[in-house]
């Protein structure tokens, strides 16, 4: 089956729908004009922004008209990525996975997004298991909040980061941002602190690096990176000291959590953490006192291989002092990618089915199996997440299909991974841009971008929201929904994937959801027209949830069990470490954004002047920085708002920060990377290759992407 592009007809008026880029989820008015997108306009109506759009969201039309836009199909013939037909296209996909899904179905690999849209990420989840029959699915989402996602998980039996309306943090008296620098990565909240510190409260931003945020919250405290779980330890000890242990509700393991506790005393913990003391009983506190305090951490407690174990530590401290759940305090976890939450909810993870269900549960198998008119027997078992998957390519994985991602720059170790994904036989992306997969890639198919298509997205609140089409795709794009149909069919396995139109799609998944813990079944894209919804929603007259975390809880016995979070010594005090994030005016793997000359950003190496004096360095000096897993060459920049023990680097480029990060060190329970405290090595690099390094540096303007092959 190789259908042309659905062709939309263009509505009168302006068109509402979200923005593409982080879990805020805005709302804005796209004005048409023709075939383009003349002036983006934020909507006061917008339920959670309030009529505040970010500059990466006002800039996101000149994205639909970039020169090196995907436009039809590219296919790899002798070393270089040609035009071709769909027919020709598909032909390639059916001679290229018939014969391995014949023999071996787990040679073949889907790698998903979190970009995807909710009916995008469930039919991705059930072309994996159904058509291809592969246990391998994952999405770039593992890289994102999977940590707090296992931890919520294990601990109340669900998984909906903010369980609680974003409005409620105005209502904080304390906040504690762990990690978390939403100036620049979800800038409208910054209202809902205004509102909080406007009210008295008061705002904590615990970062190794005093970030717009900070200046902004007003508090910071610096803690070395990857010590976020010691400090909450601390904290429950001296809450228990100051008998200020009021559990939410019954749980189990309250008496192991408690005398863990008692392990950590403040003088260990401001030296493990290299803070001082006073600053710790301070906030301890503050803590204390606070009627409504909320913790909210971010990737920068998240993305290390004890993550999990660190978001527990806040989650036992918020609970055992009975704030967890309620309303304007407890625990949260701020999810990153725009559809970050909806997209680890309906099957692209590899351990689960749609509507949060497991796919290690056999009543959720067979409930699925039933939906779809399959077997129990035929779902595969969970395979492997996104890092191995990634590495088991080119040896147990020989194709792979990429979906709206771009793991060349985003996954941790990325040129070993690189190497992993050349070594594949078959390697097919979907995207709309030449990311550097994309490059790699023998089959490319061209996608549709945000406003090109029709769908739902659920934001950092679990709130659902329509994205309504505004424009047809280019040339010969299809929507994705349309492509991974298709893959279907040419495989030769149709069956339930043909959808007259994309609405059929879209009824059936919010169908898939009934009894699952994300239950989207009474939605439709009519109510959501009304207004938006935070799940579960569970029948067309039922009310949304706007508060997710009130017991009893999704668990067997309607309890919470607390962990005991456990963590290995710092590294020595000398040892200099690395720490990854985001600027900005960049998103992600800065396919979109590095190409934007409205999001200009320098891809520097943030270095505390003490340390550069240290070193004997310059501003702006090339170095050198290595690690056992790459090196890389960056100019520098001073910044005394960083730890002098720290360095840091945005992960936005390829050939940077995740060249450093270790690609096998992994979280146990969530199985997320190791991003944000690797050990590295500063070195000076010769004068005369640093003058040949700058004049690379000048021949590539630094939001440009090298154009794909023709």
């Amino acid at each position: 089956m190789s259908q042309a592009p659905a062709q939309f007809t263009p509505l009168d008026g302006p068109v509402r729908t979200t923005c593409p880029y982080c879990a805020v989820q805005c709302n804005f008015d796209l004005h048409v004009s023709g075939d383009r997108v003349v002036k983006v306009a934020p909507t006061k109506a917008c339920p959670v922004a309030k009529g505040t759009v970010c500059k990466k969201g006002l800039a996101a039309a000149a994205d639909l008209t970039q020169p090196e836009r995907l436009t039809s199909p590219l296919l790899r013939h002798g070393g270089e990525l040609v035009p071709v037909s769909w027919a020709e296209a598909m032909a390639y996909v059916r001679d290229a996975l018939t014969p391995l899904l014949a023999e071996r179905p787990s040679a073949v690999g889907v790698f998903g997004s979190g970009s995807l849209t909710n009916e995008k990420a469930y039919l991705l989840g059930k072309f994996a298991r159904v058509a291809l029959q592969t246990p391998h699915i994952d999405y770039n989402g593992r890289y994102c909040m999977s940590s707090a996602a296992a931890a919520l998980g294990r601990t109340v039996g669900l998984d909906r980061g903010l369980g609680f309306p974003l409005s409620d943090i105005g209502l904080s008296d304390l906040i504690l941002l762990v990690g978390a620098n939403i100036a620049e990565t979800l800038p409208p909240i910054m209202q809902y602190l205004s509102a909080a510190k406007h009210r008295g409260g008061i705002v904590y931003a615990i970062d190794p690096r005093a970030t717009t945020t900070a200046r902004v919250a007003g508090h910071h405290l610096a803690p070395r990176p990857g010590t976020d779980g010691i400090l909450a330890l601390g904290l429950l000890h001296l809450m228990k000291n100051m008998g200020r242990i009021l559990p939410t509700a019954p749980a189990h393991g309250m008496v192991e959590v408690l005398a863990q506790a008692d392990l950590y005393p403040p003088q260990r913990v401001a030296h493990e953490c290299g803070i001082k003391e006073t600053e710790l009983l301070l906030l301890a506190k503050r803590y204390a006192e606070a009627t409504k305090p909320l913790i909210l951490t971010g990737r920068g407690a998240e993305q290390h291989a004890h993550g999990t174990d660190t978001v527990q530590a806040w989650l036992n401290l918020s609970f055992l002092s009975g704030h967890f759940g309620k309303a304007g305090g407890g625990y949260g976890t701020l999810t990153g990618q725009g559809n970050g939450q909806g997209g680890r909810e309906h099957g692209q993870k590899n351990d689960q089915l749609p509507g949060g269900r497991s796919l290690r549960d056999s009543k959720h198998r067979a409930e699925m199996a039933t939906f779809w008119g399959v077997t129990p027997e035929s779902l595969p078992q969970p395979g492997h997440s996104a890092q191995n998957l990634l590495r088991a390519c080119g040896s147990e994985l020989e194709a792979l299909i990429v979906v709206g991602s771009n793991p060349v720059v985003s996954a941790a170790g990325a040129g070993q991974i690189t190497d992993h994904l050349k070594a594949l036989k078959h390697l097919i992306v979907v995207d709309f841009l030449p990311s550097e997969t994309a490059r790699l890639a023998t089959l490319v198919l061209p996608g549709a971008m945000w406003c090109e298509e029709e769908g739902t997205t659920t934001n950092l609140e679990g709130r659902v929201q329509r994205r309504r089409q505004a424009l047809n795709p280019p040339g010969e794009a299809k929507a994705d929904w349309q492509i991974i149909c298709e893959l279907a069919w040419a495989i030769g396995r149709p069956h339930g994937f043909t959808y007259a139109h994309f609405r059929d799609l879209q009824e059936e998944f919010f169908r898939a959801t009934k009894g699952g813990k994300a239950d989207y079944s009474g939605l439709s894209a009519d109510r959501l027209d009304r207004a938006s919804a935070q799940w579960p929603i569970k029948s067309a007259s039922a009310p949304d949830t706007p508060y997710a975390y009130a017991p009893t809880y999704p668990t067997t016995d309607g309890l919470a069990t607390l962990h005991l979070p456990h963590f290995t010594a710092p590294p020595p005090s000398r040892q200099l470490l690395l720490t990854t994030g985001r600027l900005g005016n960049q998103y992600q793997s800065g396919t979109q954004t590095r190409r934007n000359a409205a999001l200009r950003a320098e891809n520097t190496v943030q270095i505390h002047p003490e340390t550069a004096r240290e070193y004997g360095l310059k501003e702006g000096e090339i170095v050198t920085i290595r690690t056992s897993h790459g090196e890389t060459q960056l100019p520098t920049q001073f910044s005394p708002n960083i730890r002098p023990d720290t360095l840091f680097l945005p992960f936005h480029w390829p050939e940077t920060a995740n060249l450093l990060t270790n690609p096998e060190l992994i979280d146990p329970h969530s199985h997320m990377p190791s991003f944000k405290a690797t050990p590295v090595e500063l070195l000076r690099l010769p004068a005369e290759s640093a003058a040949e390094h700058r004049g690379k540096r000048a021949d590539f303007p630094f939001f440009a992407v090298v154009p794909l092959e023709k």
